[in-house]
């Protein structure tokens, strides 16, 4: 046996000492390495940061041959790259061979034991993967998705491990690892310096109470620096206030079983306040052009406007007629298009404005809610459904949730888009009535005024919706929506849920239909924090909260109602049936509905608008998804979202996009407002005037005296031959294009191909709960759009909707990089593929 102080002795120990590993990665022998076989060399893996696996940098060596540990080649700076030091290593203490060598064996006779690891030592009843408080970042990290060539067995028994912790309910690869401060101030020093904070135009209308005492004033300025900087910010309270102690009866609930938390699964990564500290995320505020001051200001002085101009036309009606004439040929042109056309167009126009805003309103309401201080339940944020829910019932639901926001605007819209057009377009008449025409035998004289009773009305709509409008505004901009920037798509959703464990909660809900999903989110709060979306535990539920929503309104069935027979079939036969009513109406006896009642015609044109727009956004909702099924999908379709461009605007993306159903769809929009405008032309109008007038000039070469009679005939309404021939070829054009368009869409996209409907944020993210493609997200929760589309674009990886091998090794559905494992075929449950006993076959 060698003596300590024999050289040979000393010297084998050293060289042990400067290749050993100090931390056990894996269930690794940590025997000596030999510089002089190479061969024989056992490689410890870099570990995940997720996993909390830290080395001791000043004990570790990292050998300069290393880099070749791993077959994967290394991302870029935002991407993820082999854990390495973040600074040069401070030289190792010299230390006497004798003590070396005591360590050594030491070591060895504990098992490989490595007490530096202490320090970072997990807190009891917390995650293993909750960041420490000594780390400045979490460095750059192995993709585990790009593997290049075949894998050994040690590789194999590595991506095991991370599938069994997967499984186990901790997230791997970055994704959970939460977002801890970044700057830490104390609270008399945050007291002493921060200035008056200058509040924006917009965050002025914010009533907020005075600072009444230390604790408040301190929360007030740590929130105004967080927002300032745009970074967590920790406060260190030197003196904390002592809180009142009081027990909320509500909050008891019953015991739990031993050695069980039902709250371990969801346990945010996100830093807790404590007595003597206080975490303060950035608020941001980013908002769409639509619900911005200008644009909303713009709404409501239109509104008053529109209301003030109604009122002085009428007025001026009852002195002076707004035209006079005998026959069509009296009237000039330019007047005519201005009575007949105009008015319709102000009014159309004027509720596709409203409808942009309520659009945003709708399809941004759950972040709000969200960024409320102690976040929202489920049920009132990401199980919200307010992009498919019926026009009529959607503020009655908002009004349920306490969501003024979206009641406010909903009706706002409702009055802009449908009682608008149609009372303006009745407003306008002309006397006498047309039975009188048709009694005289000489062409009287004709007037057109505005009714009274209807302008009124009107009158009373504009001024009623510009109160709504400063509702809205105040609404709007008394509150942070907590977004740094648009959530468009897949895409959006995934960067803003890879920062904290939020995807533990959609365990086991791939296919699970609304319903399930609500039953087991209902009791869950979330919070929108830096951004980001996050489970708050702080706020315990109480008794009140669990019994709040026992019932969702989200329907069941995996289809849209307006692609599904229910709703498409009777709408199809809808546009039909008014392509036949509407020569019924002008040439036979009935038009003497329309001369008693000439806003029929024109509530009938409006409520297939209404329904088209169903349509249309049925096919913008589910269009990225259907390019997904179809598989290999180019990355830019997880960034895709139809429901969040401008009116007129889908069809034109949508044709340079080559997405010819959208196109079709959106342009058929456009044509459905301008439907509303023709229709009304055609109101007042007798079509069998125009009948015997053709008839007449047939005639009218072999008895000159026809054609004067003819005219004589027609002079009953303002319309001319050509204004009412283009009117009427104009509106049959649309309805036969919409019934045409209609139809192809519920021929070709009448079957399921998803489990359920992507309208809540939760059925989106229980799509993509256990996708490999996660890991490309992480970090990315304050990246733009263009930045995440060139992040993705720049990946090369195509994407699908089906059955996918999960990072847990099971078999999932959902969304996720190619290549999957198999197609989404509704009905059938491909992860039970080999269990054909328990498979349904009456979908076969």
């Amino acid at each position: 046996m060698a003596q300590q102080g024999d050289p040979l002795h000393s010297e084998t120990t050293s060289a042990q000492t400067r290749h050993s590993l100090l931390h056990k990665v894996s269930e690794i022998s940590d025997a000596p390495y030999d510089d002089e076989h190479p061969h024989a060399r056992i490689k410890g893996r870099a570990s995940l940061v997720s996993l909390q696996s830290n080395y001791d940098e000043s004990s570790l060596r990292i050998p300069s041959h290393a880099s070749g540990l791993w077959s994967t080649p290394l991302r870029s700076p935002s991407g993820y790259q082999p854990v390495g030091r973040t600074g040069d290593s401070p030289p190792r203490s010299t230390r006497s061979k004798k003590y070396r060598t005591k360590s050594r064996h030491a070591i060895i006779e504990d098992e490989g034991y490595d007490m530096s690891l202490l320090k970072a030592a997990a807190p009891m009843a917390a995650f293993d993967n909750q960041p420490t408080g000594n780390e400045e970042g979490y460095g750059s990290l192995y993709d585990v998705t790009s593997f290049s060539g075949p894998m050994g067995a040690q590789d194999e028994e590595f991506l095991k491990s991370l599938q069994k912790q997967e499984a186990s309910g901790k997230l791997t690869g970055g994704i959970g690892a939460g977002d801890v401060p970044k700057t830490q101030i104390k609270s008399d020093t945050l007291l002493a310096t921060s200035p008056t904070v200058t509040r924006s135009f917009s965050r002025s209308l914010t009533l907020k109470r005075k600072a009444t005492s230390k604790k408040e004033a301190i929360k007030g300025l740590g929130q105004n620096e967080a927002n300032k900087t745009g970074a967590v910010i920790e406060v260190i309270i030197e003196d904390p206030v002592d809180k009142q102690s009081g027990v909320d009866l509500s909050n008891m609930v019953g015991p739990t079983p031993l050695g069980i938390d039902p709250n371990r699964m969801r346990q945010t990564t996100f830093p807790k306040s404590t007595k003597s500290t206080e975490i303060f995320y950035p608020q941001p505020n980013w908002k769409p052009f639509s619900m911005r001051w200008p644009y909303l200001t713009v709404l409501i002085l239109l509104s008053l406007i529109l209301a003030i101009g109604v009122e002085l036309i009428y007025q001026s009606s009852t002195r002076v007629p707004l035209m006079r004439f005998r026959k069509p040929g009296d009237i000039d042109p330019f007047d005519y298009f201005v009575l007949r056309f105009v008015p319709t167009l102000v009014t159309v126009t004027y509720g596709v404005l409203w409808q942009i805003t309520d659009v945003e309103v709708r399809r941004l309401e759950a972040f709000y809610q969200m960024s409320k201080d102690g976040g929202a339940l489920a049920a009132e944020s990401i199980n919200v459904d307010y992009i498919t829910s019926f026009s009529f019932s959607r503020p009655i639901r908002a009004f349920q949730r306490k969501h003024y926001a979206v009641a406010v605007s909903s009706i706002a819209t409702l009055l802009a888009v449908s009682l608008v057009p149609t009372l303006g377009a009745a407003s306008i008449v002309m006397l006498p009535d047309r039975a009188t025409r048709q009694a005289t035998k000489t062409n009287v004289e004709k007037t057109i005024v505005m009714n009274a009773v209807l302008s009124h009305l009107l009158t009373s709509t504009f001024v009623i919706i510009a109160a709504l409008g400063c509702i809205l505004f105040y609404q709007l901009h008394s509150r942070r929506s907590g977004l740094l920037a648009d959530v468009k798509g897949i895409a959006g959703l995934a960067s803003m849920a890879v920062v904290s464990h939020v995807m533990m909660d959609f365990k086991d809900m791939d296919v699970a239909k609304p319903k399930d999903i609500h039953k087991k989110l209902k009791n869950h709060r979330y919070v929108l924090r830096n951004s980001s979306l996050a489970p708050d535990d702080s706020a315990p539920m109480t008794a009140k909260d669990t019994e709040k929503h026992k019932e969702i309104d989200v329907s069941e069935n995996p289809h849209p109602l307006m692609l599904r027979a229910e709703g498409g079939v009777p709408f199809i036969i809808g546009i039909l049936l008014f392509l036949i009513f509407l020569p019924i109406v002008l040439f036979t006896k009935a038009n003497e509905l329309t001369d008693k009642a000439p806003w029929v015609i024109t509530a009938l044109a409006v409520s297939i608008k209404l329904a088209w727009g169903s349509l249309e956004t049925s096919i913008r909702m589910m269009e990225p998804y259907y390019i997904l099924s179809k598989r290999h999908a180019p990355a830019k379709t997880l960034g895709l979202d139809y429901t969040a461009m401008p009116f007129a605007w889908v069809a034109f993306a949508a044709f340079f996009n080559r997405h010819w159903m959208v196109f079709l769809v959106g342009f058929g929009t456009v044509l459905a407002e301008t439907l509303t405008i023709f229709v009304t032309s055609l109101a007042t109008v007798s079509g069998r005037d125009f009948l015997e007038q053709a008839n007449l000039d047939h005639d009218s070469n072999s008895d000159p005296g026809n054609l004067r009679r003819a005219g004589n005939k027609i002079n009953s309404g303002q319309e001319t031959v050509v204004s009412f021939t283009v009117s009427l070829t104009l509106t049959c054009f649309i309805l036969l294009y919409m019934f045409i368009v209609a139809t192809i869409v519920f021929v070709r996209r009448r079957h399921p191909f998803l489990p359920r409907q992507p309208n809540t944020i939760s059925s989106v993210l229980a799509f993509m709960h256990q996708s490999k493609m996660l890991y490309d997200f992480v970090g990315t929760a304050k990246f733009t759009n263009a930045q995440m589309a060139q992040r993705l674009e720049g990946l090369g990886k195509t994407y699908g909707l089906g059955w996918f091998e999960g990072r847990d090794g099971q078999t999932h559905c959902g969304v996720d990089e190619e290549e999957l494992t198999g197609s989404y075929k509704h009905g059938i449950d491909y992860s039970r593929g080999n269990k054909p006993w328990d498979r349904e076959w009456q979908f076969f």
